[in-house]
C-alpha cells in the first residue's frame, strides 16, 4: 500500500440534484470536456457529482505510457469482457511502477511530487494511500453502471475512499456518470435516471467519492483508450497497525442495486440518449 504524507453551445439534462449544462465537445455533442474549472459547465458538474479536477504533468505520463504492458492481464468481470486491466502491486507508488523504465528522474520526481500533492490539496488531506491499474478498452461497449466498492465497505468506510481516472494517451479517457436520487426514490423502481458522459483531456485527472456510479468501455482511439485507474484511500495521522484494514486490497465492482441485490443498477441507471454515436 502506498502512503504518501505531508507535516458555442449548450445541452441542459435534468437530474434529481439539480440542472447541468453540457458543453459541447466537438462531434459527438452529448459529451462535457473536463478540460478547464475555469469553464461554468465543469465546474457545474464537480460542484454535482462532488468531484475534483486536476493536473497531471508530462513526465509522469510518459513514464506511465511506456510501463503498461503490451496486454493486460485480466478482463473486467462484467457481461461485455471488453475492458483489459492489470492492478498495481499495492506497494507500488507511481515512482515504484515506473522503476526500470528510461526518464529524466529529476522532472519525473517533480511531476510526481505534484500529482501527490494535488491529491492532497483536492481531497484536504495530508495522509492518503493510493493504488493503481492500468486500463484498456477492446472495442466500444458501455459498461454497465455500477460501484467499485461492495456496499458494507462503502457504508463504513465510504466516506474516506476515492476513485481517479486520467488517461495515458492523447486520445483521453471518456466515462459516464450518474447520480443517486437524495431521496427514498433512491431505491429499485424509480425512474429511469440518464446518464452524464464526460471526457478527461491527456493531462487531467478526475477524481471522484467512492461511491459514484460510473462506467466506462469506451474505445475512440487505437490505443484502446489506454488510462490509468487510482483508488485512494485517506488514512489517519497515526494508524495502529492491528487496527489499519488494508482498504485499498477490496475493490470489487458491484452492478446490483444497494438495497435489493435482485436489481441490476443498469436497469435505474440507463445510458445517455445518443450514445450510439460514440460507438467504435
Amino acid at each position: 500500500m502506498v502512503h504518501v504524507n505531508n507535516t458555442h453551445t449548450n445541452i441542459t439534462m435534468k437530474h434529481d440534484k439539480g440542472t447541468i449544462n453540457k458543453n459541447i465537445h466537438n462531434t459527438p455533442d452529448i459529451i462535457i470536456e473536463l478540460d478547464s474549472t475555469s469553464c461554468p459547465q465543469v465546474r457545474s458538474l464537480l460542484s454535482a457529482y462532488k468531484g475534483h479536477l486536476v493536473d497531471v504533468g508530462s513526465y509522469l505520463l510518459e513514464g506511465l505510457r511506456n510501463t503498461a504492458p503490451q496486454q493486460l492481464a485480466a478482463r473486467v468481470g462484467d457481461y461485455n469482457e471488453n475492458l483489459f486491466y492489470e492492478m498495481q502491486d499495492n506497494d507500488k507508488d507511481i515512482s515504484g511502477i515506473i522503476d526500470g523504465i528510461p526518464h529524466d528522474y529529476q522532472q519525473l520526481q517533480n511531476d510526481i511530487d505534484k500529482f501527490e500533492l494535488s491529491m492532497k490539496s483536492s481531497l484536504q488531506h495530508s495522509n492518503l494511500t493510493y493504488r493503481g491499474s492500468f486500463m484498456r478498452t477492446e472495442s466500444t461497449i458501455y459498461q454497465p453502471a455500477h460501484v467499485d466498492y461492495d456496499y458494507p465497505i462503502l457504508e463504513q468506510y465510504g466516506h474516506k475512499l476515492f476513485l481517479a481516472f486520467f488517461p495515458l494517451t492523447q486520445e483521453g479517457a471518456y466515462l459516464q456518470l450518474w447520480q443517486e436520487p437524495s431521496t427514498d426514490d433512491s431505491i429499485a423502481g424509480g425512474d429511469p435516471i440518464e446518464g452524464t458522459v464526460v471526457f478527461i483531456p491527456y493531462g487531467k485527472m478526475l477524481i471522484m467519492p467512492s461511491d459514484t456510479i460510473h462506467g466506462g468501455g469506451f474505445k475512440r482511439g487505437s490505443s484502446g483508450n489506454l488510462r490509468f485507474h487510482l483508488y485512494i484511500a485517506l488514512e489517519e495521522e497515526e494508524v495502529r497497525r492491528e487496527d489499519n484494514i488494508t482498504l485499498l486490497d477490496h475493490p470489487m465492482n458491484k452492478y446490483t442495486e444497494k438495497h435489493d441485490r435482485r436489481h441490476e443498477l443498469c436497469e435505474r441507471f440507463v445510458d445517455a440518449a445518443g450514445l450510439e454515436s460514440l460507438l467504435g
